[in-house]
């Protein structure tokens, strides 16, 4: 009975938001913090010139106020203490309401800031413990406020009411933006649990067609070594070379899904990226159209990486297939180079170019911006990820009617 009347309030030590969600949140709220969090000090300070200006009684105190919201600043600075700058920054702002007469009320509103923020950035039981702090220092500055338990500061009107505005404005201030960012961190948390239950749901599917496809395509295989009658043998042909592009569709689907749900590891070895972009090249010559050449610029003496040599080997394939299946004319250039440190890897076509506004969504899975060509618009997702595996980016430069250029820039030490 004891262990589930103490126990039983406390949730399980868990994160409300996958740990993803949960950096972003974090992330923007440092953003807000740095970028909007001096204008309260700066109001602060302000109202300190003021009251020695003005000569009220004790102005060093009204620096002490100033001091404290300038702590409770620095001290967000810091994500790598989240815990330690929430419950600081409750006492501080606790500090400076019960410091100053007829602040009680709106400092207590301003303890909805570190609730939320727990909210968003813990889990379990350090999120109710903080929760937990600001209800108690809620309670305790309005009870403060009444009963003025011990000797504080008595602005004249003026100050007081620059208090009251200042904390007022900046606690609605973020709260507004508590409010915008929970609705973002919502649809994303969303989306991120529907792209992981498509994905189990794309990897359960894939393996169960890739038996039954395996077994066609040997048949049919094995069929081919008979004496057919010739349109007998171009059906049998037209089957083979359908089940290939079904197989090759299959496991885009299954690496897609073991990529994005980081299944895929690495088996990194010495890479000459050189001779890898000249078997992609060779790899590729034959699925060429007459009109479109295919071109290698490689560079002299490029440094050998570590790398997954048949991994990167397929995400260099990936662009080049890419780039083939959008250009009808003129040329595909393979080039390799050194920039800025990292090694560069551009496949340049002559194709039909890609619209700014749709370039963010060429890296999209299932996304195809010309719905005739083949494909599920997968590749170049699959391209990306494993770049980025290896501590890379891809980069696109395109322009309709100009072609485009794919630029894979990996580190030298990944």
């Amino acid at each position: 009975m004891w262990q589930k009347l103490f126990s039983g309030p406390w949730p399980e030590p868990e994160n409300l938001l996958p740990p993803a969600i949960q950096r972003q949140a974090a992330q923007r709220i440092r953003v807000y913090w740095r970028a909007w969090g001096w204008q309260l000090v700066l109001g602060e300070l302000v109202l300190w010139v003021a009251a020695i200006y003005q000569q009220t009684f004790y102005p060093s105190a009204y620096g002490a106020a100033a001091m404290m919201i300038l702590l409770a600043y620095l001290l967000g600075m810091f994500p790598r203490f989240v815990l330690g700058w929430l419950v600081s920054s409750l006492a501080l702002f606790l500090a400076h309401g019960m410091l100053i007469n007829g602040l009680g009320a709106v400092t207590a509103l301003s303890f909805l800031m570190p609730y939320t923020f727990a909210g968003m950035l813990l889990s379990g039981r350090r999120r109710v413990f903080v929760q937990m702090c600001c209800t108690l220092a809620f309670w305790f500055s309005l009870i403060y406020e009444v009963a003025q338990l011990f000797p504080q500061l008595y602005p004249p009107g003026y100050i007081l009411v620059g208090y009251n505005i200042l904390l007022a404005a900046f606690t609605f201030q973020t709260l507004r933006f508590l409010n915008q960012l929970a609705v973002e961190m919502n649809t994303a948390y969303v989306a991120e649990e529907i792209q992981q239950r498509s994905q189990q749901l794309l990897a359960r599917v894939s393996h169960e067609l890739r038996t039954p496809l395996g077994s066609v395509m040997g048949f049919a295989k094995l069929l081919r070594r008979a004496e057919l009658a010739e349109s007998h043998r171009r059906y049998l042909e037209q089957i083979i070379e359908e089940s290939e592009q079904l197989n090759r569709l299959v496991s885009d689907l299954l690496d897609s899904a073991h990529l994005a749900t980081g299944k895929v590891t690495l088996n990194p070895e010495p890479c000459d990226v050189n001779a890898l972009c000249a078997a992609v090249a060779e790899e590729h010559r034959p699925n060429l159209p007459p009109p479109v050449a295919l071109k290698l610029a490689l560079a002299p003496q490029l440094p050998t990486i570590e790398a997954d040599r048949v991994r990167l080997r397929q995400a260099v394939g990936n662009l080049v297939s890419n780039a083939i299946k959008y250009t009808e004319a003129g040329s595909i250039t393979l080039r390799t180079g050194m920039r800025d440190g990292a090694l560069r890897v551009e496949v340049e076509d002559t194709g039909i170019g890609i619209p700014e506004a749709q370039q963010k969504l060429i890296f999209t899975p299932f996304v195809q911006l010309d719905a005739r060509r083949i494909g599920v618009g997968l590749g170049l997702d699959i391209a990306r990820q494993i770049v980025r595996l290896h501590g890379g980016d891809i980069r696109v430069q395109s322009a309709p009617g100009q072609g485009s250029t794919f630029t894979v820039e990996l580190p030298l030490a990944p």
